[in-house]
């Protein structure tokens, strides 16, 4: 009887769902910079089933996928680790959220649900920077030795590919430098936030439009309307915000906050999400307005009160918070026409 022959390895594979052009051209590159074959997957209610058939069927391989693309087909970053319950096929998959800000409490949650991470940018700059983690986590991950940023960047450089300039986050590094988290966190630093007061209404630790234009200017020498664009995208990302989410960010006295707050960052999403659920978290009921009933929701102001008193937080940085959640698809307006507000408006969480 012949020996039985040992099955041969699978060969490495990366697998690629990203939102943005410029996120799947620099993706595709640092594959190819490894000589890996990149294999794009279409977003939709197939996605997690392609995902878990494609990493079963070749144990080298890994995905990187946009949170975008997973919440296209009505899945959040909790459901899609419960989708697979096979740690070796979690721990392959790298996260990207380039449409909204990611914190070190989000990151750290990702590592929690057994994910090898969550990044926020996927472009030629963000891979070969000092601080970048991603494209040797990648090559570890299927078994290859690390690219050097030196390699890939002259990869890039080859191929042409260069920080894509019609993103938020791109146009933010092009004219600061930073990613837009750093920004956030300087201009918190650069611009002093005070309880400020408009029509017999106290809004906390809020700065004006026209501050943070000024700072914006003089730190990086840039024309104000440049500078407003900064602020525009940054609000985008959700790392700024109007103090009532009623005006768009202007070089104007309107008043506006940064979503950065150590207060806040010291919760896991997952936590809090998982505590606001319970019987003993949110009010949770059917509920009317203007003769429409909204079943199974709760309201933004209860939430923010039982947030904050839960979490010993000041009502906005519960409200920040809740919109982290939100950022992360756990919670939605149930016309989905607003993110959280500390007010009569209806939620709703996503199962």
């Amino acid at each position: 009887m012949p020996p039985t022959s040992e099955p041969k390895p699978t060969p490495p594979q990366v697998l690629i769902s990203l939102a943005s052009e410029g996120a799947r051209q620099a993706a595709r590159a640092c594959v190819m910079a490894m000589r890996v074959p990149p294999t794009e997957l279409a977003p939709g209610p197939q996605l997690v089933q392609r995902l878990r058939d494609m990493l079963h069927a070749f144990p080298s391989s890994a995905a990187l996928v946009d949170l975008a693309h997973l919440q296209a087909g009505a899945v959040h970053i909790a459901a899609l680790a419960a989708a697979l319950p096979d740690a070796s096929q979690r721990e392959r998959i790298f996260l990207v959220r380039e449409n909204a800000g990611l914190w070190p409490a989000d990151v750290s949650w990702a590592r929690e649900l057994g994910l090898a991470g969550l990044w926020g940018q996927i472009d030629a700059a963000a891979l070969t920077g000092q601080d970048d983690t991603l494209a040797g986590s990648l090559a570890t991950r299927i078994g290859l030795a690390p690219i050097t940023p030196l390699v890939l960047s002259q990869y890039f450089s080859a191929l042409r590919i260069k920080p894509d300039p019609a993103t938020p986050r791109g146009r933010i590094r092009a004219a600061t430098g930073l990613p837009a988290e750093s920004l956030c966190n300087a201009l918190a630093t650069g611009v002093k936030a005070l309880d400020r007061v408009y029509r017999l209404t106290t809004y906390p630790s809020c700065h004006t439009g026209t501050e943070a234009v000024d700072w914006l200017c003089e730190r990086f020498r840039l024309q104000r309307d440049k500078a407003v664009q900064l602020g525009v995208d940054l609000q985008a990302l959700g790392l700024l915000q109007h103090v009532v989410h009623e005006q768009p960010f202007a070089d104007r006295p309107n008043f506006y906050r940064l979503t950065q707050s150590t207060a806040v960052d010291r919760w896991n999403p997952g936590v809090v999400d998982r505590l606001l659920r319970e019987p003993t978290g949110v009010a949770v009921a059917d509920r009317k307005y203007l003769a429409k009933t909204y079943a199974n929701c709760f309201v933004g102001s209860e939430a923010v009160t039982w947030v904050a008193g839960r979490f010993k937080l000041r009502r906005h940085e519960a409200e920040i918070l809740l919109n982290r959640l939100h950022g992360f698809h756990l919670i939605e307006h149930v016309t989905r026409d607003h993110p959280v507000r500390d007010g009569n408006f209806f939620y709703r969480f996503v199962d």
